[in-house]
């Protein structure tokens, strides 16, 4: 595979050979791949995490009827809403 790189990029890991972080340039780049995908790793994870509290704060909305049912009643009480507080009407 070949992958262009940005000048910056190619200097950091030209740099990195250089100073004797790493032996080769193809060990700067698996490392920093590494690094990267460990990261995406724990932030799909934390992610998941959030929506799965977010899920159980909901649930337990639900279950104590704290929610309210989004029909055209409804949509009709914030549209009437909009036009008060749009006229200054609050």
């Amino acid at each position: 595979m070949t992958i262009p790189l940005k000048k910056h990029q190619a200097d950091w890991i030209a740099e990195q050979v250089r100073v004797g972080r790493y032996a080769s340039e193809i060990e700067a780049i698996e490392d920093a791949l590494a690094d990267k995908i460990a990261k995406d790793k724990a932030a799909w994870e934390a992610d998941g995490e959030v929506l799965r509290e977010r899920m159980r704060v909901s649930m337990g909305q639900i279950e104590r009827g704290e929610v309210e049912e989004a029909d055209d009643a409804f949509f009709e009480r914030l549209r009437e809403r909009v036009r008060m507080v749009a006229s200054g009407n609050r």
